[in-house]
């Protein structure tokens, strides 16, 4: 009994050191410039500020473009599998106003809004075009320290069952959880998601090769993420997705660390101008967001604490 409660403390130990994720900086493509007041400028607005309501009332994905010519404005928004049409409202709205802050005459940027949604804008079509680069990586600072070779096995299994459910969706939405128990109270949890205007094949290599990446840089690391222009993946020890999820479905915003938050390490790979790859890490501050798995965690202590005060009264009588 007593070595379950203990192998059950040290895995809710884990848990509390998994991290919810903060948005990278948007990333401002060097392709060419705008001039304020001018007609793309304008094109451009109009175009940011009309993806939140379309991407919220599309199911979580849109497209358009508007104007003519060399002022024409192509721009994509998706939202994460699970969230709820406000929920999408909200993070697109918010990746529109980062992008018109960060890139204010840029005539291409993207942004990730950690790992709740996406926006893209071009003065070309890139609809249906797979782009690989750049990519971001990040990793909880936790390891796995035990049975490594076993994990490995049940990780890629797991990684490949989602992958293929993933880019085996619609036209409206290529996205994909799994789980996988590994150990005893030890679960994999996965995520994986295509702008669904990529095909089938697109889709499915950049999971793919997303997910090789993450293993490349951080195999042995208990959680993280790989970021793609058109394609994202995750995976963690603790549920942090709604399982089965429809558009009724409700999620709660993370609530505000109380401390100093823990840390996850942040890996950019991006092409240079004709040379290899190019790869910088840096630290982001990360806010702990684990309501549920403390919840666990309070539940399994006044578990032991009743335990032991029933054994200590069995004793005295």
């Amino acid at each position: 009994m007593w070595g379950k409660l203990k192998a059950r403390s040290s895995i809710l130990s884990f848990l509390l050191m998994s991290v919810s994720l903060v948005a990278a900086a948007p990333r401002c493509y060097d392709t060419g410039n705008f001039t304020t007041n001018s007609t793309y400028a304008k094109n451009r607005d109009l175009m940011l500020a009309s993806l939140p309501s379309n991407a919220s009332a599309s199911g979580g994905f849109f497209t358009n473009n508007v104007g003519l010519n060399s002022d024409q404005v192509y721009a994509l928004a998706m939202c994460r599998g699970d969230h709820t049409p406000d929920a999408c409202y909200r993070c697109v709205n918010s990746s529109t106003y980062e992008l018109m802050a960060n890139c204010p005459n840029q005539k291409e940027a993207s942004a990730w809004t950690g790992d709740y949604c996406l926006v893209h804008y071009a003065d070309h079509s890139f609809f249906g075009t797979l782009e690989l680069e750049p990519t971001v990586r990040l990793y909880n600072t936790g390891n796995i320290t035990s049975n490594l070779t076993e994990f490995g096995t049940v990780w890629t299994s797991l990684m490949d069952r989602v992958a293929r459910n993933a880019s085996n969706g619609s036209s409206g939405l290529k996205y994909a959880t799994g789980e996988a128990d590994f150990e005893v109270f030890v679960r994999i949890y996965a995520l994986m998601q295509c702008t669904p205007d990529l095909s089938m094949w697109d889709c499915d290599s950049c999971l793919r090769l997303s997910a090789g990446s993450y293993e490349r840089c951080c195999h042995g690391k208990g959680g993280g993420v790989v970021q793609k222009p058109n394609c994202y993946f995750r995976w963690d020890l603790y549920p942090f997705y709604v399982s089965n999820a429809s558009t009724t479905a409700s999620l709660s915003p993370p609530p505000p660390p109380a401390s100093a938050p823990p840390q996850l390490v942040v890996s950019q790979t991006r092409k240079g101008e004709g040379s290899d790859e190019q790869k910088t890490s840096l630290w982001v501050p990360l806010g702990a967001s684990l309501s549920a798995a403390l919840g666990l965690a309070l539940f399994s202590a006044c578990g032991v604490f009743i335990w032991r005060r029933r054994n200590s009264q069995g004793v005295d009588h």
